[in-house]
């Protein structure tokens, strides 16, 4: 199946609605500090960047819709069916991340990448898994940032 696509109309509709989404949750999201000690806001990059982007939306909206200048591509859903499959496997792995902690996604999402890419030696198996468990417990020990653990092993 093969369908053609606006770039500049649609990715300037996309992110314009997502930065202007940003801009009316981010107050709710991005406290202030309890006491003004003169540093700036915490809203302030994410608040510039939110607003270049909207800025650069409207530009392709304007390109798109006023001034007909367009990207035209075509979707051709074979050529991009395993790209689609891979996007899909890192969204599960952020799934099983949050419910079943670091570990266990690293265990069972990385080696289906690896055999869905063609991949069949062993070693880079073990290789890939023991680097993950390593990168959880380099966050844990040496960065001191928390990662979700496997259920029971001290996460």
């Amino acid at each position: 199946m093969k369908f053609k696509i606006k770039t500049y109309f649609w990715s300037g509709l996309i992110m314009g609605l997502f930065s202007i989404a940003m801009l009316v949750v981010m107050p709710s999201e991005v406290r202030l500090p309890m006491y003004d000690s003169g540093a700036p806001s915490p809203r302030i990059i994410p608040g510039i960047c939110l607003i270049g982007v909207l800025i650069c939306s409207a530009v392709l909206l304007i390109q798109s819709i006023i001034f007909k200048k367009d990207r035209v591509i075509e979707f051709d859903w074979k050529k991009e069916k395993p790209c689609i499959f891979m996007i899909l496997l890192l969204c599960f792995f952020t799934f099983l991340t949050i419910k079943a902690g670091f570990i266990l996604a690293v265990v069972i999402v990385f080696p289906v990448m690896l055999f869905y890419c063609g991949e069949r030696k062993p070693f880079i198996y073990i290789f890939t898994v023991a680097a993950g468990i390593g990168i959880f417990y380099l966050f844990k020990y040496v960065f001191h940032v928390s990662l979700p653990g496997f259920p029971g092993f001290g996460g």
